[in-house]
């Protein structure tokens, strides 16, 4: 049991970050950080994982690695995504 848990526990100290802020608006920024941040863990397990099957040979790797590398671009160009909506609106 420990050995699940603290892998978990440092996970959320890495990641985890207070989310209450001033106003609405701070408050939303702050948890679309926390989101991208996630988004950025789960990106590298992802990672992970297709190495994982890349050496068990699985015929499905070279497909996760890729949906993975694309997440993680779309991840990393979210705020600039954000910033041109916010500008058409």
């Amino acid at each position: 049991m420990n050995v699940v848990m603290y892998p978990l526990i440092i996970l959320v100290n890495l990641f985890g970050m207070n989310a209450q802020a001033r106003s609405l608006r701070a408050t939303a920024d702050r948890l679309g950080q926390e989101a991208s941040q996630i988004g950025f863990g789960l990106a590298l397990f992802g990672l992970a994982i297709g190495a994982i099957y890349l050496i068990l040979g699985k015929q499905d790797a070279p497909t996760k690695i890729t949906n993975t590398v694309l997440g993680i671009l779309i991840l990393s160009a979210s705020p600039t995504i954000v910033k041109f909506i916010k500008g058409v609106a």
